[in-house]
């Protein structure tokens, strides 16, 4: 972190210029799950966020405060630094080791408050749970992004296929991917069967539909996380962006808030994206993707700029209706 210098004074000022009230610096605070007690908001501008910066460094939420900052402010080029700075921050240099001397028990360290670290079976395991995502879309264009589950249910937001009508003349494409060597795979196309089953949430913005012909067999079936899975921080969403092969989005993929409503997050999406599987890092389907832009704040007062996804726990109830 930046603990002093020429950059974490002129992060104060910037802060201190888009959030000069009181108010305004303690909503951020809670919303970054930083206790207000111990910061001093008796002095100016400057001075509550010297505090508050300060505080935020001590408890590692530093990253947490700028991202809640930069879905406020988006466009503001000199904040979105400060939070990459943040995100790929050192952790606190190790006591200086005696020159000509190796430790090898102390020789590594960890380059930031969250480790990176996953075991290899991270990269086979996405591997195969993207088997399981497609393209959706018609004889005219792409519509959006779907997914497979248990059952050869096929899951996407319900704006992509608002009802029976529109999912019979869809259409899910698995294994439209780039190949090892740039080539692409245009994959195969499978009829959905709206007759068969079909459930959609305009409340929710889910449809669930059944797939014409057993699927998972050979594509495998997504796992949904469990009600009580810790508390995300980070979201992994392969998708069709845009209609284009499958794509996945890993990089600063930081989750901003969640409730039992909405999961927003930083990870990157573009039209199409709607209806692809956002994922925990265990590759469990965590929240089905449905937005982006400019989106309602949690608080309700204005807007924060990123991206949004149903939890899901609103696709177990309706998966559940589905099938009963």
């Amino acid at each position: 972190m930046e603990h002093g210098g020429p950059g974490r004074a002129a992060l104060i000022a910037r802060l201190a210029k888009l959030y000069p009230q009181d108010r305004s610096v303690r909503r951020l605070m809670e919303t970054a799950g930083i206790p207000t007690d111990l910061v001093d908001f008796g002095g100016g501008a400057r001075d509550v966020w010297h505090a508050t910066l300060r505080e935020a460094d001590n408890r590692g939420k530093r990253a947490a405060l700028l991202t809640h900052a930069v879905g406020e402010f988006p466009e503001d080029d000199e904040l979105r630094r400060a939070l990459s700075r943040a995100l790929d921050a050192p952790a606190a240099p190790a006591d200086p080791v005696p020159a000509g001397t190796v430790s090898v028990a102390g020789a590594e360290r960890l380059m930031g408050a969250q480790s990176t670290l996953l075991p290899l079976a991270f990269l086979e395991s996405g591997l195969r749970a993207a088997r399981a995502v497609g393209l959706v879309r018609n004889d005219v264009e792409a519509l959006g992004t779907g997914f497979l589950v248990a059952g050869d249910f096929v899951v996407t937001a319900g704006h992509v296929l608002p009802d029976a009508a529109a999912a019979a003349g869809a259409r899910l494409v698995l294994g439209y991917q780039e190949g090892p060597g740039g080539e692409i795979d245009g994959g195969t196309s499978y009829a959905l069967a709206p007759d068969l089953a079909f459930a959609t949430s305009e409340r929710h913005d889910l449809t669930v539909v059944r797939a014409r012909e057993p699927l998972t067999e050979e594509w495998g079936a997504l796992t949904l996380a469990p009600p009580g899975a810790p508390k995300l921080q980070r979201v992994n969403i392969v998708q069709h962006p845009g209609g284009a092969p499958k794509k996945i989005a890993l990089y600063h993929n930081v989750v901003t808030h969640a409730d039992d409503h909405r999961l927003l997050y930083l990870t990157d999406t573009l039209p199409g994206s709607s209806g692809s599987p956002a994922f925990d890092d265990r590759w469990r389907v965590a929240a089905v993707h449905r937005a982006g832009g400019n989106l309602p704040a949690p608080d309700g007062t204005g807007h924060v700029y990123g991206n949004e996804g149903v939890p899901v726990r609103r696709l177990a109830a309706l998966l559940a209706a589905v099938t009963s």
